[in-house]
């Protein structure tokens, strides 16, 4: 009994511990630490990181944690009706809008200033805070001198109009865009030739309706390509602009964007008109099997501004733009090919091919053509295969066959793919159709292995 009433005793006096350090720990640290300050004329930035043996980082760590928060703050205040106004003219998400919109703040935040740090062994903790009057006064100058030169970018675009520099026009239209990414939830009003304006709004008008009266139009109609091959003849088209006349005029300097649509290749992706309007795209490779492919060409409007520079914002709205486009059809084949072709079971031809026609049946598939005349084909296989006698076990018979390929361009011949398969095995109960067996094992290599790898290099 004396010995219970002992650790009774201890659990006791251990409870009684735990009771008293408790408040200790909750306590622990300045009061900002325990609980959140709250002023009213300053938005409050606090940040803790935990503490590292190894280096010092977790210095900045806290010091960046507490100036996200202090931009949390900030973003908090934004007005509904303009964060709904933003996301429709991005296109993004409200949570998109605000990350934009707090990672630019943190990235702008001036003149804050350090108020407390405090640390122990585990953890270390900062605490900055702002004047809201002065980041006010500060924001105000930070907006008016982006739209000051957004509006510097405006008036350049109407003064291209009336030199008649459409695609200068546009151009400016778009760069006009360009300082207003950080404030894209704000109204962002101006006073322009003296009318007061809606700047976002203002610009947005402008380049649709230079949008709208942009055409292109493509010079030829459809094209005919090889898989593999680069188009004979480049892609053409041509930038009009319906000018105040009704008159179509061609857009010199005007920046077009090429994609394929349907099918896949190499070609240029952008390109520049010229003073006729006229802008050429070449295709240097067909590499989609598709008979019929499409390439699209588009006014290119979101490269019209740096890719490192450009605002999430900025970007959404571009992309939501309905910009002139026109589509190119091409008619695609796969490439002609000639077939030498040699197959023996034991020193004697077959007079049936086994493994040439799983070979072309095997192209085909891919588009691939066959002639009968060298003079015609681009390209020329050989094939060549013969069987040899195994060994006998248990009255089965074993037969080899060894199989060789080469194709060649015969546009630039080059030999473009060979390939070998040795000891392919057959077994039957005789010789003759153990060969035969081993050719339609050779089949099987042809095309699991060597059509796949013939057309990675063709295409």
């Amino acid at each position: 009994m004396i010995k219970y009433t002992g650790v009774i005793l201890l659990i006791f006096w251990w409870m009684s511990q735990l009771i008293w350090i408790e408040p200790a720990v909750a306590n622990s640290g300045p009061g900002w630490v325990r609980q959140r300050p709250v002023n009213p004329e300053y938005y409050i930035g606090i940040g803790v990181a935990q503490k590292s043996n190894e280096n010092r980082e977790y210095i900045q760590r806290a010091k960046n944690a507490a100036l996200s928060d202090l931009a949390s703050e900030i973003t908090v205040n934004i007005s509904s009706d303009l964060l709904d106004i933003a996301v429709e003219q991005s296109g993004l998400s409200e949570e998109r809008i605000r990350r934009e919109i707090r990672a630019s703040t943190q990235a702008e935040l001036e003149g804050y200033e350090l108020v407390d740090t405090w640390q122990d062994n585990r953890e270390y903790w900062v605490y900055y805070r702002l004047s809201k009057a002065k980041y006010r006064e500060r924001r105000r100058q930070q907006v008016a001198s982006a739209v000051s030169l957004s509006l510097e970018y405006y008036k350049d675009g109407l003064d291209a109009a009336e030199q008649q520099d459409y695609a200068g026009m546009l151009r400016y239209y778009v760069q006009a865009l360009e300082p207003l990414g950080p404030y894209y939830a704000e109204p962002l009003e101006a006073t322009f030739r003296g009318k007061h304006i809606y700047l976002k709004n203002e610009l947005f008008t402008a380049i649709q309706s230079t949008l709208s009266r942009m055409s292109l139009k493509p010079i030829q109609g459809e094209i005919e390509g090889k898989i593999g091959r680069a188009l004979t003849r480049p892609l053409r088209i041509r930038a009009l602009y319906r000018n105040d006349s009704e008159m179509d005029v061609p857009v010199n300097k005007l920046r077009l964007h090429f994609e394929f649509l349907r099918g896949s290749g190499e070609l240029q992706e952008s390109v520049t008109t010229n003073r006729d309007g006229q802008a050429v795209c070449r295709v240097s490779r067909i590499t989609g099997t598709e008979k019929l492919q499409m390439v699209r060409a588009s006014v290119a409007l979101v490269e019209l501004l740096p890719a490192d520079s450009i605002a999430a914002p900025i970007q959404g709205t571009l992309t939501g733009f309905s910009v002139p486009d026109a589509r190119f059809i091409l008619s695609i084949t796969g490439l002609s090919a000639y077939v030498e072709s040699s197959e023996s079971n034991f020193g004697k031809p077959l007079d049936v091919p086994a493994v040439e026609p799983v070979l072309k049946t095997s192209l085909a598939e891919q588009g691939f053509t066959f002639v009968e005349d060298l003079s015609q084909a681009d390209i020329l296989i050989e094939l060549e295969a013969v069987s040899r006698k195994g060994s006998v076990v248990y009255g089965q018979h074993v037969a080899y066959v060894d199989l060789s390929l080469s194709v060649r361009d015969l546009t630039t011949g080059k030999e473009i793919e060979k390939q070998a398969f040795q000891d392919v095995k057959g077994i039957h109960l005789d010789y003759e159709r153990a060969g035969l067996k081993a050719f339609e094992h050779a089949g099987e290599k042809i095309s699991g292995e060597f059509v796949p790898s013939l057309l990675t290099k063709i295409q």
